[in-house]
Parts: structure tokens; C-alpha cells; sequence
């Protein structure tokens, strides 16, 4: 069997195994109330990206992962506040049912929710430091970098999955406490949020923008984003297709990204009109 087709059937294998186990490409399992979002609902990935971060954090801090459910229930109230969605009622009653069960749970007297933010943030930042966030990377693109991918590419898969989990996590955070601190003036926004966590948060929202799922590779996104871009075979396509000088010179106005040379399919798209 050639090493195309030995990675051609790891990444069916992984495929087929996530659907049995019931996990998604973040390794978090698809199960519960997150599980269940309608379609219906505009926005649904949103709520159903809370729902899952809610609980994979319950064990770690129950309070922080009451504060996200309740967020995603206000956020699926105020797209459909009359529950007219196909769905929408059940799964709110689902929800509403999940914030009470954490909030019998709960230890202590009544909850203070003008303390949400405060715990939210602290919550991040303890969050960040146990998965060591700014090593995480570091150690990943090192693995690629070394381009021993046969021999290391379960190992690459596990960091990549990691990776992508924490990072997921840490956007849904970050996206919620940006969204409660709008609740609050701005004075007392300024207080709870340090300037210098605003920025962790905006580094580590940069790195999230691999995280999003692709139905064919994206040829033209970094290395460090896409393991399989680096294989030697798919390395050689991407050659294949380099802009040649047997071709006509593209027009000076043709819109090529800064962080590439033209190719072959940029021709096809500025003669035919399709991408």
C-alpha cells in the first residue's frame, strides 16, 4: 500500500471512529442539550459552540459553565423570542432545565451574577495557564517543522486535536465575556477586563482562525494551519499547479494574495470566471 493511501485511510478511520463515538473534530463529545440545537435557530453553531465549551469546563468550574448555558440561552431567546422555530421551545425548556439542575448543584448561598464577569475572566486566565496555551503552539509547529510526519503523525493528530479543543474554548470565553462586559458601562467594563488580558484575548482569537472546517484544502492558507499541506505528495500538486511562463501574464488589477504566487488556477478563474 503507498503512504498516499495509508494516510487516506487514517483520516477515514478518524472519520468513521468520531461518528461512532459520537465526538466531534475537537474530540468533545456530541451528546446533551449542545447536541440539540434546531436549525432553525439563526446563529445555531454559535449556541451550539457555547453549549459544548459549557461542558467541557463543568467539572473544572461548574459556576463559569452555568454562566455559558445561561448566555446561550439568552442568546437563542433573543433570535426567537416567541419560540416559533421548529424546535425552539423543546430546546429551550431543555436548556432552562439544564441552568436549574447547575444551579441546585451549586455550592453556597445565592448567586451574585454582577460577579459573572470577574469569574469569567479569572476563569480564562486559569484556563490558559493549566493547558499551557503559549507552549501548546510552539511545540506543534515545531513536530510539523521537523517533517517527520510518517512516523509521527498520531502524535501530530493528538497535539492538533488538543489544540484546536483549547482554542475553541478559549474564542467561546473570550466571545461570551466580550458580550456580558456590552451589558456594563464602560468605566465598569474597563475595570473588570485589564488591558493587558484584552490583548491575550485578541492573540488568542488570532489563532482561531484555523478552526474553521474546510470541504476542499485550502491551498493558499499558512502550513502551520493544515497538516496535510505539508505531505511531500501534496506538496508536489501544489508545484504542479505554479504559474508558468508558457501562460499569458495575468492583468496588473487581478487580485493575488500577498502570501502567495500566482497560479494555474488563478489563470483558470481570471479567463473562465470561476473559482
Amino acid at each position: 500500500m503507498s503512504q498516499v493511501e495509508a494516510l487516506w485511510e487514517r483520516l477515514v478511520r478518524a472519520a468513521l471512529r468520531r461518528e461512532r463515538t459520537g465526538t466531534d473534530a475537537y474530540g468533545r463529545p456530541e451528546s446533551g442539550i449542545a447536541a440539540n440545537v434546531p436549525s432553525s435557530l439563526p446563529n445555531n453553531r454559535d449556541i451550539d459552540s457555547i453549549l459544548r465549551a459549557a461542558d467541557e469546563i463543568q467539572d473544572e468550574d461548574p459556576n463559569v459553565s452555568r454562566i455559558l448555558c445561561e448566555h446561550a440561552y439568552s442568546l437563542a431567546q433573543n433570535l426567537d423570542p416567541n419560540s416559533e422555530g421548529r424546535g425552539v421551545l423543546q430546546f429551550k425548556t431543555g436548556l432552562m432545565s439544564v441552568i436549574k439542575q447547575k444551579l441546585a448543584k451549586r455550592e453556597g448561598g445565592s448567586i451574585d451574577r454582577s460577579l459573572d464577569i470577574a469569574r469569567l475572566q479569572e476563569f480564562y486566565k486559569k484556563y490558559r495557564e493549566k493547558h499551557n496555551v503559549d507552549e501548546l503552539r510552539e511545540e506543534e509547529m515545531k513536530l510539523r517543522e521537523s517533517g517527520a510526519f510518517s512516523g509521527d503523525l498520531g502524535e501530530l493528530e493528538r497535539k492538533t486535536v488538543k489544540r484546536k479543543r483549547v482554542f475553541a474554548t478559549l474564542k467561546v470565553l473570550g466571545s461570551v465575556l466580550e458580550q456580558l462586559t456590552e451589558e456594563v458601562s464602560p468605566e465598569e467594563a474597563e475595570k473588570l477586563i485589564p488591558e493587558e488580558l484584552k490583548r491575550v484575548m485578541e492573540s488568542d482569537a488570532a489563532m482561531t482562525q484555523d478552526l474553521v472546517a474546510y470541504n476542499i484544502i485550502p491551498l493558499d492558507a499558512p502550513t502551520i494551519t493544515n497538516v496535510i499541506i505539508s505531505f511531500p505528495e501534496v506538496r508536489a500538486a501544489v508545484s504542479a499547479l505554479k504559474y508558468f511562463r508558457g501562460l499569458p501574464k495575468l492583468p496588473g488589477n487581478f487580485p493575488i494574495p500577498a502570501t502567495r504566487d500566482a497560479d494555474m488556477l488563478d489563470f483558470l478563474q481570471c479567463v473562465f470566471g470561476f473559482q
